[in-house]
């Protein structure tokens, strides 16, 4: 059997799924089962690779549960998926950086392979670094695969008026949606890559093209430096990985590693994971639990300050999406500012809408693009900037791996169900016949989690069932509806 149809295997139910923000009772996603010598092990892929993997042990979360409840029942009006590539290689530059670090060990256990072997690096000396660099690994390519699948079955009562999804032109990308196409329309896995069809509109990148799913012509965050030895995350690198590779140098005489080669391996651990479908690297093994949460917080920093809240582009970046997302829930054209392409967001046949249109939506990207939509909508801000500096927060919003990981999942959700007017802040003393009004609402499902509408707009009802008038939702979007400071935040000096 390939690796492909080995991967069938996940197949499993496991007591131990958590959710976002909230515990689900179920769930139709890949479970993979472990015993309990393995919890940490899971938590480490997670934290370190921000994988979507559904079956860690139960964490803690700053924002209280809110299960799914009977709303899940409400008549659904249609769904719009927004969703990341599926679990890959490292990146060219995280390859070399990995390799680099990998030969360090191995280099000093050859000269001296008495110490090398009585230390916890003891498997470097016979583990090759074979990982390819970019492309999905066969564990992503199931991710997106179920995840089509987990969305027909579970809204079935529309996947049958068909969904219409749109992909950049990244591999990666474009092959996350292929297989999730594949999934949705219930057909076999594993099959040919070469035989998957394509999704409905593949949108080309680069600077030249205006493209909501992947912003590359917002002229002053490229020309920005992308390695800037002061930023927040590279603060934090010093702060935590230095005494990491300080104790690892301390096991094999003449060994040398960086606080970058120490991140560089802590990286390698959920990427070697992934190649392996989902069997713990030895790499994860070396580095303590306390270790991985400041690891963790790294890549918190790093996608808050380069993608989102803390950069000054992030959410200009977004707002494109944000006013795709409001033409879709009112049926009204998309007002063009900033990425939005009004070539094919005026022609119904690249951007149909509501009533006229399938009825499910799905928009695939990257995971620095979902961080600007993310800053953009408004959601899961912090009431104060991420630190650089210990101690760090022990329940921020913003955690990179649970907002944005490998196959992460944010859907939109609008919905026809009586009148909340008992949570409305503006409507506390409304009550009675009116509760039994029917309305449109908006929901948001961050994989398979509730996020917290905690916009000013949505009042009390926001906050407390994740749900918001959709009439108030899109007053809440003004900033993106008014152009989202595209020229001011992009335009070069």
């Amino acid at each position: 059997m390939d690796k492909l149809g080995e991967m069938e295997s996940l197949k499993g139910n496991s007591p131990q799924q958590v959710a976002l923000f909230s515990r689900l009772s179920s769930s139709k996603y890949p479970l993979v089962s472990f015993s309990p010598s393995q919890k940490r092990t899971m938590v480490i892929i997670a934290s370190a690779l921000l994988l979507r993997v559904l079956w860690l042990s139960p964490s803690s979360t700053s924002t209280p549960p809110q299960p799914r409840g009977s709303l899940s029942q409400m008549p659904q009006l249609g769904p719009k998926q927004l969703q990341r590539h599926g679990a890959r290689y490292p990146t060219s530059d995280s390859w070399s950086s990995i390799a680099s670090a990998v030969g360090k060990i191995k280099e000093a256990s050859s000269l001296n392979p008495q110490a090398a072997a009585n230390s916890p690096l003891a498997f470097v000396s016979k583990y090759n670094f074979t990982l390819g660099t970019d492309s999905l690994v066969d564990f992503g390519r199931l991710q997106a695969y179920t995840s089509g699948k987990y969305i027909s079955d579970h809204y079935h009562n529309l996947s049958f008026n068909g969904i219409f999804i749109r992909s950049t032109s990244k591999d990666r990308v474009l092959e996350s949606a292929r297989w999730f196409k594949h999934g949705f329309e219930g057909r076999p896995f594993p099959f040919p890559i070469g035989d998957l069809e394509v999704p409905d509109v593949v949108i080309p990148t680069g600077s030249s093209n205006n493209n909501t799913l992947s912003v590359d012509n917002c002229a002053a965050a490229e020309a920005a430096p992308e390695d800037d030895p002061d930023a927040p995350n590279m603060q934090w690198l010093d702060i935590y990985a230095a005494p990491i590779a300080k104790r690892l140098n301390a096991f094999i005489p003449g060994l040398n590693l960086s606080a970058t080669d120490a991140n560089a391996l802590m990286s390698l651990c959920g990427f070697d994971t992934a190649f392996q479908n989902g069997n713990a690297s030895p790499w994860c093994g070396i580095f303590k639990k306390a270790e991985w949460a400041d690891n963790e917080y790294y890549w918190d920093l790093e996608k808050y300050y380069g993608s989102s809240y803390g950069s000054p582009y992030a959410k200009a970046q977004g707002s494109g999406w944000v006013n795709e997302l409001i033409a879709r829930l009112t049926g009204k054209p998309v007002r063009v500012t900033g990425a939005v392409n009004a070539t094919l967001d005026s022609d119904s046949k690249t951007f149909p809408l509501p009533p006229n249109s399938p009825s499910i939506f799905a928009d695939f990207s990257s995971d620095n693009n979902i961080a600007h939509m993310i800053a953009a909508l408004g959601i899961l801000n912090d009431p104060q900037p991420l630190p650089a500096h210990l101690p760090s927060p022990k329940n921020h919003l913003f955690v990179a791996s649970k907002l944005v990981p490998f196959s992460t999942s944010l859907v939109v959700e609008k919905l026809a169900c009586p009148r909340q007017a008992h949570f409305q802040s503006r409507d506390r003393a409304v009550g009675g016949a009116k509760f039994e009004e029917r309305e449109e609402y908006v929901r948001m499902i961050l994989n398979e989690g509730v996020v917290p509408l905690d916009l000013v707009e949505c009042g009390r009802i926001g906050v407390n069932l994740g749900m918001c008038r959709l009439e108030d939702f899109v007053q809440s979007q003004s900033f993106s509806q008014h152009g989202g400071d595209w020229d001011q935040a992009c335009s070069l000096p």
